[in-house]
């Protein structure tokens, strides 16, 4: 529960559903599809953002680890070198038989593991970070702006994903049903996170939800000259009915 008693700097206030502050501002724990994400504003990634630490199960695991963050080191990529052995006397009757044991370099740090990358349902935030990595993908900006968006999200609540590493939004797919059909759109990912099953794993969430919902097929409208998203499609098991749109029939429970 977020009111037990704490120190005032760890006391989470509530900014909207699934975001919490703390008092000084410079914690921000937000709820995700995978759990409690910490973003801290005082420290950053090896890009410039907000440090993110988690996702944690528990807002309470992720209130020790804002208390953790405060008074632990600060996390660094920096490569320290081992420390230097102190020599040892050598006596003067063998100083010049004696050969110099050669340093061994510094070992270097072993490499900081991928930060896993979180698939959500869009905020009103999202909507320039969005615009701008389809804006890269050459999609098109009718519908795009923040109010169109905003209704696309309440008309099909858990259907509008992004993923995001960090505070950085590097995906996103957005899914529709009309009652009869599912349709999905805008399915990109950031060039610097592909080749990592992003895309796949905003479709699987889609499709479950679809699924759920009672919709048995899903339809999806690619460019025509996108041979890579055709391909993509087809492995997923969509099959081409016009040059443009591909449709997949889902198994309805």
């Amino acid at each position: 529960m977020v009111d037990k008693e704490q120190a005032p700097d760890e006391k989470l206030k509530r900014e909207r559903a699934g975001t919490y502050r703390t008092a000084d501002g410079r914690f921000t724990v937000e709820q995700t599809s995978s759990g409690w994400l910490v973003m801290d504003a005082e420290q950053t990634d090896e890009l410039g953002l907000a440090l993110a630490r988690g996702p944690f199960t528990t807002i309470d695991a992720a209130r020790a680890a804002i208390a953790a963050a405060r008074t632990g080191p600060a996390p660094t990529s920096a490569v320290r070198e081992a420390p230097q052995r102190k020599a040892t006397p050598t006596p003067a009757s063998a100083a010049k038989t004696t050969t110099a044991t050669p340093r061994r370099p510094p070992r270097a740090a072993p490499p900081r593991p991928a930060r896993e990358v979180v698939i959500r349902e869009m905020r009103t935030v999202d909507g320039d970070a969005l615009r701008a990595l389809w804006r890269d993908a050459g999609f098109g900006s009718l519908g795009d702006d923040d109010r169109s968006l905003a209704r696309l999200a309440r008309r099909n609540p858990g259907l509008v994903l992004v993923a995001a590493d960090g505070s950085r939004v590097v995906g996103s797919a957005l899914g529709a049903w009309d009652g009869r059909r599912g349709w999905i759109y805008h399915v990109v990912t950031a060039p610097s996170h592909r080749r990592r099953g992003i895309a796949t794993k905003l479709i699987d969430q889609i499709e479950t939800a679809l699924v759920s919902l009672g919709c048995p097929k899903a339809n999806v409208m690619i460019r025509p000259d996108s041979d890579e998203g055709a391909e993509f499609w087809t492995a997923r098991g969509y099959a081409v009915s016009t040059s443009r749109q591909f449709g997949k029939e889902l198994e309805t429970r």
